[in-house]
């Protein structure tokens, strides 16, 4: 364990930004690389980059320059603040932000801000010759960002070189903007000054008093901030309606070196990163200096495991660091092994010549050793991934309203970079139009997306989509880059939410021809308002409220006094309920988890309805204090309060496990110097609390009633080590160690490089851990106790090799079911396919057979799951299911996987039986599950069917739903209301029950 130093300062004072700056030089790139691959080799190159950190290789026909934009000459832009009328902008808030791979995240996170002049002009200077992202913001208008083009062709990035001075960057608001106020503080509540915050478009930073003021689109906020010496924090809510309170935890920094393995010198220019180990979130990079010295600033407290990359070289720090609050560790010293790297070219080909595409993404995966990069190019479409070790890599390439290539050449290294590669991508059909509302006004903003329509005979076949592509200020839209074919093209509103139709519009493409002018109509709609209270009448602040109709859903965030609106909802009967963060559905008093809750509302079109949502009291209260091992204070722990559902069908333990990915929406609680805390609007019910220090170790208390005054004991924490083995002796070159205590929820994550097979993972809680391993050649999983402040040594995992999965998947006929794609992943782990080209032969996509093949895949218990290559499929959806893999050879056949097909469409509400099953406990066997009803609501289909408490369910209309099989249950008893479905019990009996109305 890389072990840590205590700051100076607990709260960290302001940082100076650290940037090389020195004498550049431009030199303009050369011709375009020829259209074979061109072997670079790696001694040579290290010896150029040596003598000259300018060299042009390109000039020798090997690779392009790469240039330290830290070192060249800055740029500037400039350009003007409008209206929709023309009119100036005077003192717009303009900034533009860097996004570059080539420097630091200390030279992209703060952004160069100026305010525009009374004419509306405005002039940035000192700016990096990198790629730029432009935004604009005033009172009373909506904050935007520059852009140009539009459809496929628009850009919203200003592309500059070093010495560069770009102008014409002109930004148009458009009226309309509410003001978004906030606060920002530090753990202790202190105020920060000179915070940098952001909202959408819109950028500020805090005053003296730490407020700060944006001006943005009304609708559900989502603000981030950050300043010198402390992590990013973050708060969502209503806006307008929502003050915001933006907590700050002081700054983590790993510190350390990068040399290489042979000789220990120093590896400059190589980016280094951090991957966070636990529940962190990190964006620190660093570029190293000409001494290989690196400093990742504004991380959150927590493990992280140092990565460096470059041209030729790889490296991955021993051990994990783990990061307390404020903490510095010890320099890190990363050993960087010989690699190399692969750059090419995404090439735009067609009528009108070859041209760069800049708006792609080029993924780069070794199946073999389990190793994936990807990248997006420069603004000349050239790619380059370095610290790529030995491998052979499929390549899959995607640009943005183009089509890609089916099959790319995959790309071999042995011991030399590979420049030069040329990966083609040509131009396709486009659909045109416009988006509308039932009154035929332009609908702007409006997410228009085109998935095929499969066709069955041709089930492996080369497809084309779009996602997301967003309708402009006159609601016109652009798809392209799409294949002759049939298409299913689907419409959603995120901000404010709308309803869209309820099922995808079909469209027709015919070869050589777009589809010009299709005008898609949005449903008339009605307004639902209303607020969330207590009993009491007082308000529920920052409620998550939801309606449905079980075919429209939206969701919107209530504002500080309750209140929330949804402003367009498609005609029919809803149901809303609230929830506080992202928990259970906050009750009406007297009710429990079991029952139904919220209110129901049936909206006409053009009219407004009125809902109030009276639920439990959420000013409740928990104090206590945590203290370590010894009975000292802590005054570095978080506090965690989730409650505890009163549900039948509840596993036990689960509020601590769904309570930590819920603690990442939650404002921070920190224990005060003398280890003290209090809670605050609590809900009502029982609690389960958790005190974690983020440098190792933690409490759990469950069943904490409201206006207790608790104790809670850190335990020391411990350490796991052991090591990895292959099948006949021998270690992995690298391989993923992932521990997991099913119990709690707690779990770790690290990966280890050239270590001979040893692993250690530090400051780990007592628990019973499931120790699960995965490498390129193989995967395995052990079981292993820890207890409190003990070293758990010794663990050997021998690797099972990995398998090529074959097997087919039928319909509940037991026809053959083409078209569908297949996974194979180990409990825990990732998924053995990848979604694009790189599939080779498409061999895991079922064929008219309903055969597949999926190769490298894990034995033992693993998950394989199924699912249409359609989003919009209108037959299949997705199918989770556990099975068995064997050990037993190279290739392994398995049962025939069975699907159902949808009973309801996309377009219908399904209807309600009434029960709901007990969940399984933690770590329970899934080829055992066992389903067993646990709540039979009153009234409800299956309490006048004769469902009872305790009942096993087996079988659903003759088909197995035991073990193995129970993931059919879901989607077989998915139908729509009045349908009669025959639910067989365990003992033989069998109840005929017809779906009843949705509550």
């Amino acid at each position: 364990m890389q072990r840590t130093e205590q700051s100076r300062s607990r709260w960290p004072g302001v940082l100076a930004l650290f940037a090389l700056v020195g004498a550049g030089v431009w030199l303009w790139r050369g011709r375009e690389a020829p259209a074979e691959a061109t072997e670079v080799d790696d001694a040579e190159l290290r010896r150029a980059s040596e003598a000259s950190r300018a060299i042009d290789l390109d000039a020798l026909g090997k690779s392009r320059l790469v240039i330290d934009p830290r070192r060249a000459e800055r740029a500037s832009i400039a350009g003007t603040v409008r209206d929709q009328k023309g009119a100036a902008i005077a003192g717009a808030m303009v900034c533009a932000r860097a996004h570059s791979e080539k420097l630091a995240s200390a030279d992209t996170r703060r952004a160069t801000c100026t305010s525009s002049e009374k004419d509306g002009h405005y002039q940035l200077d000192g700016l990096f010759g990198v790629n730029h992202g432009v935004t604009a913001s005033a009172r009373g208008f909506i904050a935007d960002t520059y852009h140009r083009g539009e459809g496929v062709a628009r850009r919203t990035s200003v592309e500059l070189r070093p010495g560069a001075a770009v102008a014409d960057i002109d930004i148009v608001l458009e009226g309309g903007g509410v003001e978004l106020r906030g606060v920002v503080k530090d753990l202790s509540g202190g105020l920060i000054e000179g915070a940098q915050v952001m909202s959408n478009m819109a950028l500020g930073f805090t005053g003296a008093d730490g407020n700060f003021s944006l001006w943005v689109r009304p609708g559900e906020g989502w603000v981030s901030a950050d300043a010198d010496g402390y992590a990013p924090g973050w708060e969502s809510g209503a806006v307008p309606g929502h003050f915001f309170e933006v907590y700050l935890t002081p700054e983590s920094v790993l510190v350390g070196k990068v040399v290489r393995v042979a000789d220990g010198t120093p590896v400059e220019g190589a980016r280094v990163t951090a991957e966070s180990g636990g529940d962190g979130w990190n964006q620190a990079a660093a570029i190293t200096d000409a001494g290989g010295n690196f400093r990742l600033d504004g991380l959150r407290p927590g493990p992280y495991k140092p990565k460096a990359e470059a041209d030729d070289a790889f490296g991955l720090a021993d051990e994990q660091a783990i990061l307390g609050l404020g903490e510095t560790s010890e320099s890190i010293t990363i050993k960087a092994h010989p690699a190399f790297f692969i750059e090419g070219k995404v090439v735009i080909t067609g009528e009108g010549g070859d041209q760069a595409c800049d708006q792609a993404w080029v993924t780069l995966e070794d199946k073999a050793n389990a190793r994936k990069e990807w990248a997006s190019p420069e603004s000349d479409g050239t790619v380059r991934v370095r610290g790529l070790l030995p491998g052979e890599f499929t390549v899959e390439i995607n640009c943005q309203g183009f089509i890609s290539p089916e099959h790319a050449p995959k790309v071999k290294l042995v011991d030399k970079s590979v420049a030069g590669q040329r990966w083609e991508v040509t131009r396709g059909l486009a659909i045109r139009g416009v988006v509308v509302d039932a009154s035929g006004k332009p609908v702007p903003r409006v997410s228009v997306s085109a998935s095929p329509k499969p066709d069955p005979s041709q089930p492996r076949a080369h497809q084309t989509g779009t996602w997301g592509g967003d309708t402009d200020a006159q609601g016109k839209f652009e798809m392209a880059g799409l294949l002759p074919g049939e298409y299913q093209i689907s419409l959603n509103v995120w901000e404010p939410p709308r309803a869209t139709p309820a099922k995808p519009i079909p469209a027709t493409l015919t070869k050589g021809k777009d589809l010009e002018g299709l005008r898609l109509e949005l449903p008339a709609t009605g307004e639902v308002k209303g607020s969330v209270r207590d009993a009491k009448g007082n308000p529920i602040p920052r409620a998550n409220v939801s309606m449905h109709d079980g075919v429209h859903w939206q969701n919107t965030a209530a504002g500080d006094d309750g209140s929330f609106s949804f402003p367009f909802v498609a005609a029919g009967e809803y149901r809303l309920t609230a929830r506080r963060g992202w928990g259970d559905e906050m009750r009406a008093p007297g009710t429990s988890d079991d029952d139904v809750q919220g209110e129901k509302v049936t909206v006409r079109e053009g009219g407004v309805e009125e809902v109030k949502l009276v639920v439990e009291r959420s000013d409740g209260r928990i104090s206590g204090v945590v203290r370590d091992a010894d009975g000292g204070p802590l005054a570095d722990a978080f506090i965690e309060a989730t409650r505890e559902s009163d549900s039948a069908t509840q596993a036990s333990g689960q509020a601590v496990r769904s309570g930590r990915w819920g603690s990442f929406w939650q404002t921070p609680e920190l224990t005060d110097p003398d280890g003290r805390f209090a809670l605050e609007d609590l809900q009502e019910g029982k609690h389960t609390l958790r005190a974690h220090r983020k440098g190792g170790g933690e409490a759990i208390l469950e069943h904490v009633e409201l206006g207790g005054d608790v104790v809670l004991t850190i335990a020391e924490a411990g350490r796991m080590s052991g090591t990895v083995t292959l099948v006949g002796g021998g270690a992995p070159e690298e391989f993923t160690v992932s521990l997991r205590d099913d119990a709690t929820g707690f779990s770790r994550t690290d990966h280890f490089f050239r270590t001979s097979g040893a692993w250690t993972l530090a400051e780990l809680p007592a628990g019973k851990f499931k120790v699960r391993v995965n490498a390129g050649s193989g995967t395995a999983e052990v079981e292993a106790a820890m207890t409190a402040g003990q070293d758990t040594s010794g663990v050997r995992v021998e690797l099972a090799p990995k398998v090529t999965v074959r097997g087919k998947v039928v319909n509940l006929e037991g026809q053959p079911v083409p078209g569908l794609r297949v996974s194979v992943s180990a409990e825990g782990g990732g998924a053995s396919f990848s979604f694009g080209g790189g599939d080779d032969e498409k061999l895991n996509i079922t064929d008219a057979a309903g055969r597949y093949e999926v190769e490298h895949a894990p034995t033992g218990k693993v998950r394989v799951m199924v699912m249409p290559r359609n989003w919009d499929d209108e037959d299949y959806g997705w199918t989770f299911l556990p099975t068995f893999v064997a050990a037993t050879g190279e290739a392994v056949e398995i049962p025939p996987i069975k699907v159902s097909k949808k009973r309801v469409k996309q377009d219908q509400a399904a209807g309600d039986f009434g029960y709901s099953l007990k969940q399984s406990e933690p770590g329970a066997d899934p080829l055992a599950r066992r389903s067993i009803v646990a709540v039979v609501r009153p009234g409800s289909a299956a309490a006048a069917g004769g469902m009872k408490i305790g009942d096993e369910i087996v079988s659903v209309d003759g088909q197995d739903v035991t073990g193995g099989n129970s993931y059919l249950l879901g989607s077989l008893t998915e139908v729509l209301e009045g349908t009669v479905v025959n639910f067989g019990l365990a003992g033989g009996g069998t109840l005929q029950i017809a779906a009843g109305k949705r509550p």
